[in-house]
């Protein structure tokens, strides 16, 4: 069995015509403008990348010297606690 899609013709069709409304140009900043007004996308990118890693090393640094004074202080009060222990019996 073979179905065919029809369309019906309408006898009173009419084309319609338009007119192509040009877009007003819309103001695009010189590129050379941010980079002298410092509005640059690039250079804000490349900014807060900088700052991001800045900050990361000092997080990673305040966490080293944290580290580092554990390691030095742990042997210490322990040593301290053994020898005061030692010394009561």
């Amino acid at each position: 069995m073979k179905t065919a899609l029809t369309t019906p013709v309408n006898s009173n069709q009419t084309t319609q015509t338009s007119q192509l409304i040009p877009a007003s140009p819309t103001l695009v900043e010189n590129p050379s403008t941010w980079m002298r007004d410092g509005y640059s996308p690039t250079e804000i990118i490349l900014a807060a990348a900088i700052l991001t890693s800045l900050s990361i090393g000092g997080i990673a640094s305040v966490i080293v010297a944290i580290t580092g004074l554990v390691k030095t202080l742990v042997p210490v009060l322990t040593f301290h606690g053994k020898s005061s222990s030692l010394e009561k019996t």
